[in-house]
């Protein structure tokens, strides 16, 4: 495989394993490789086991994970070329619940509960370009395609297809102590579950459960009307996305470095005229690096901040007559849903001259949800966590030793829930929740977790080609833990690479 192949088809974007020096590879503005002057290209190929009960309900009881990932930057007197190709495939045992790829990214979810396999194929396509003009203009700009196709074989039977595409275009300015960057961030992606049950449907019932939030929501027959996975004249469940933003980056020479980053997102659930479900939403991202030189070695000191916050509508639709056919008609929307996170966080990286590297970090997430999905019904929940980790790296020859510990614990919760009408007038329905699954991921969200990671590589040449080998193991431990099958979960990889 060569780097102009690499350069024309590449996957999602990433960047290649750099120093903390090369700060403008920290945010979105592809315009900043112009600063740097390296070509590198890398192949890896890698799998992965993991097993445990210390898991949501929707992860997989054990899981393969095997893939391929290629990435390459080519360095020219007035261009610069990156690219990047993926393709990952997993295989998960006895596994149900949720019928999305990526659970909890949208704000509604459809679980199925007959455990059985599940594969999800993942592939990825994307590259950029960047033009050293003569002036100290600089524009770039990134093009990325992923899909994954997530299925299972048994009733109930389900495929789900996702597609998202990031385009985004920038530019630099190149002054003489400070410089200047922007990137417009353009994104659509969307989701599609298609469910089926083969043979007699009279034989066996399965069930689903449509959720609008903290597990609210219906359970019911899958293609009954309230599930949305078989409303009359659709076959299958549609949730589409876009998003628009503005990054503005700002560095004084390799020294420091700073973005902020606001995105605007707009996704629906439905199509052909029924949309079930409106979700407008927030995100604004900021971080700050500064890079102190010392005798004998780099400190570098960051902070970040993120914000998301998220509304979820839900649609009164009812089908009418009009002339001859019928037409969806939409009567009022209900806000039924809200998120708000907040996450801030500083933490220190120091590479020394002699090639080893320590690293601490810290951050303080504090997460709000509201759900109002009928009169006078309301349930507030609200966490406070607290997350600490300090990594080393060491290299020792040919051999670089890698570890982390992380601890995650919640330091303050509200619940408060409102089910009662003050105003006497006789409201006694309550909307139904899957307790089960509830009660399981609030003790896997709440319950206090240690984590450690071991990595060891190998870097070695075979007739003057460099390769590598990376073998490693994480392992999480959750403290207390009384409703789930376990406390203890671990993920095994094997990976071989190829730089040129």
């Amino acid at each position: 495989m060569s780097k102009k192949f690499l350069l024309l088809v590449g996957a999602v974007l990433c960047a290649l394993p750099l120093s903390a020096q090369e700060a403008w590879r920290e945010g979105l503005n592809i315009a900043g490789l112009s600063f740097y002057k390296d070509s590198e290209a890398q192949v890896q190929l890698g799998s992965s086991y993991t097993s445990g009960d210390f898991r949501r309900p929707s992860e997989a009881a054990r899981l393969w994970q095997g893939g391929v990932d290629a990435q390459a930057e080519k360095h020219y007197k007035n261009l610069v070329f990156v690219g990047a190709l993926q393709f990952d495939v997993k295989h998960g045992h006895d596994m149900m619940g949720s019928m999305f790829t990526t659970p909890e990214f949208y704000p509604i979810d459809v679980l199925e509960f007959t455990p059985g396999p599940k594969t999800r194929l993942t592939y990825g396509v994307g590259g950029g370009v960047v033009w050293i003009t003569r002036s100290r203009w600089i524009p770039g700009f990134t093009l990325e395609f992923q899909g994954v196709n997530y299925s299972k074989r048994n009733d109930l039977r389900h495929i789900t297809n996702r597609m998202v595409i990031n385009f985004a275009p920038s530019l630099l300015y190149k002054g003489d102590r400070w410089n200047f960057g922007a990137t417009l961030i353009l994104n659509n992606n969307a989701e599609f579950v298609k469910a089926e049950q083969l043979g007699d449907p009279t034989t066996d019932t399965y069930y689903a459960f449509l959720d609008k939030g903290k597990r609210y929501g219906i359970y019911d027959v899958w293609n009954a009307s309230g599930i949305h996975l078989a409303d009359p004249g659709l076959d299958r469940l549609a949730v589409k996305q876009s998003i628009w933003g503005l990054a503005l980056q700002t560095s004084r020479q390799e020294n420091f470095y700073a973005d902020v980053e606001y995105r605007h997102t707009r996704g629906h659930v439905g199509e052909k005229g029924c949309t079930w479900f409106r979700f407008p939403g927030q995100v604004f991202r900021a971080k700050a690096l500064w890079n102190i030189s010392g005798k004998k070695g780099l400190h570098t000191l960051r902070a970040d901040m993120n914000w998301e916050g998220i509304d979820n509508y839900e649609s009164v639709i009812d089908r009418a007559p009009d002339g001859g056919a019928v037409t969806p008609v939409e009567y009022a929307r209900n806000r039924i849903y809200i998120k708000r996170s907040m996450e801030v966080g500083p933490s220190y990286r120091y590479e020394s001259n002699a090639g080893w590297k320590l690293g601490a970090a810290t951050s303080f997430k504090i997460d709000t949800d509201r759900g109002t999905y009928m009169y006078p019904f309301l349930d507030l929940d609200g966490s406070a966590v607290l997350n600490l980790a300090l990594n080393g790296e060491i290299p020792i020859g040919p051999v670089t030793v890698s570890a982390e510990i992380a601890l995650r614990t919640e330091v303050a919760e509200k619940h408060e829930v409102i089910d009662t009408d003050e105003a006497d007038e006789g409201v006694i329905t309550y909307p139904f929740r899957l307790v089960d699954w509830w009660d399981m991921e609030e003790e896997f969200n709440d319950c206090t977790r240690l984590s450690g990671t071991v990595n060891v590589r190998y870097d070695f040449a075979i007739r003057r080609q460099q390769f590598f080998v990376e073998a490693g193991c994480t392992t999480f431990h959750g403290l207390g833990v009384t409703i789930l099958p376990g406390s203890n979960r671990q993920t095994t990889h094997l990976s071989l690479g190829y730089k040129f």
